[in-house]
């Protein structure tokens, strides 16, 4: 019999392995774990629950601070008290200075699936509201940077090695370095992982970054990108229409189709070179 042990983020289901000529056979596959995640504030000595969402059980500190900040429920780390998180549970609870001045977005959907995150709440003018303006970072990025971006992202992609099935978000200097990496079933969970690292960490703010992701570029991911003042967006896959608005919009540079050679840029080319 093969024993069963699990890791964060996978964990081993028993399958039958069918093949033309081979017939079927007894085998493990390494499956990403999808979980629900609820994220909660603790202010003024009460705690509310803020949201639900469905998410891979990896870096659930750094996906509660970077979704408040996000959704604007916070501005700053300065915000912030503490994290309680215990491994294993799945209750984030960020504490709030008494002096936070907490909004809570109107209208929520207080569950979030993985797979759309809040679609359809959210319009152009509540970026203003949630971020920092438009984006009027000069700098330039070498065309050889951009295209490295996927295999440095894939090259610490540890859940992907493991079970080929899960997305993925990375954050990068303008000369290529690599800063962090992110995995989640949900692609907006992989960027909220990475702007909470950033946050939590003092980075944010401090240099034009670029946001890597691993597939499509849609209106949510830009939405994030853009409160959090990232000025680049990099995707594998296509960009959706509302995507391009938004980083015209906010003076973001958006590549998309990002392949071992080549590249579409969709607004504010004048970055690259």
């Amino acid at each position: 019999m093969i024993g069963i042990t699990r890791n964060p983020g996978y964990m081993p289901k028993r399958i039958s392995r069918f093949s033309e000529y081979a017939g079927s056979q007894e085998s493990l596959d390494q499956v990403v774990v999808e979980e629900p995640l609820e994220i909660r504030i603790s202010h003024l000595g009460k705690i509310r629950r803020i949201a639900v969402t469905m998410r891979t059980p990896v870096g659930d500190r750094e996906l509660a601070v970077g979704f408040l900040f996000t959704e604007g429920i916070i501005k700053s780390p300065t915000d912030i008290v503490a994290v309680d998180h215990t491994q294993g549970e799945n209750v984030v609870t960020v504490e709030l200075g008494d002096e936070v001045n907490v909004v809570e977005p109107a209208g929520r959907n207080f569950y979030l699936s993985s797979s759309c995150g809040v679609c359809g709440k959210e319009s152009i003018n509540d970026i203003f509201v949630k971020g920092r303006g438009i984006i009027r970072d000069s700098f330039t990025v070498e065309k050889s940077v951009i295209l490295s971006l996927t295999e440095k992202m894939q090259r610490n992609q540890r859940l992907f090695e493991f079970t080929g099935g899960i997305h993925a978000a990375g954050i990068f200097d303008t000369l290529g370095t690599h800063i962090v990496t992110m995995e989640d079933v949900g692609r907006h969970n992989a960027v909220d992982k990475c702007i909470g690292y950033l946050l939590s960490n003092g980075i944010l703010g401090k240099q034009p970054l670029i946001l890597q992701i691993s597939g499509r570029a849609g209106f949510e991911i830009l939405q994030k990108a853009a409160v959090a003042g990232l000025p680049f967006v990099s995707s594998v896959s296509a960009p959706s229409t509302l995507a391009i608005e938004v980083a015209d919009t906010f003076g973001m540079t958006l590549a998309s189709f990002v392949r071992k050679d080549r590249f579409n840029v969709y607004s504010h080319q004048e970055r690259v070179r």
